[in-house]
């Protein structure tokens, strides 16, 4: 059987609408339905969550300082900054 490429974003919309069980909207749609269950669960968890994700990491300029980025912002704390200062920070920013 050939792999098949899902529109998810399109199939969870159109479940939601349907009225129908998973098991049954998955059997109209060919899709298996443990696939289906685990594609919806973890949309629902990424949804569901109020917390953005932040890479944090160590960038060496002239002096070692901690780098917060978060989507297209980036901010840099000094290597001095006290750790309670800089975890007030990302609870601020959450």
């Amino acid at each position: 059987m050939p792999y098949k490429k899902y529109n998810w974003p399109q199939l969870f919309s159109d479940y939601e609408q349907s009225g129908l069980s998973q098991t049954e909207f998955c059997k109209q749609h060919e899709i298996n339905p443990k696939y289906f269950s685990l594609k919806l669960s973890k949309r629902k968890a990424s949804e569901g969550s109020p917390f953005a994700k932040a890479i944090v990491q160590a960038e060496v300029e002239y002096t070692t300082s901690l780098v917060l980025h978060i989507g297209h912002c980036k901010i840099l704390c000094p290597s001095t900054m006290p750790i309670p200062s800089f975890v007030a920070l990302v609870k601020a920013l959450a």
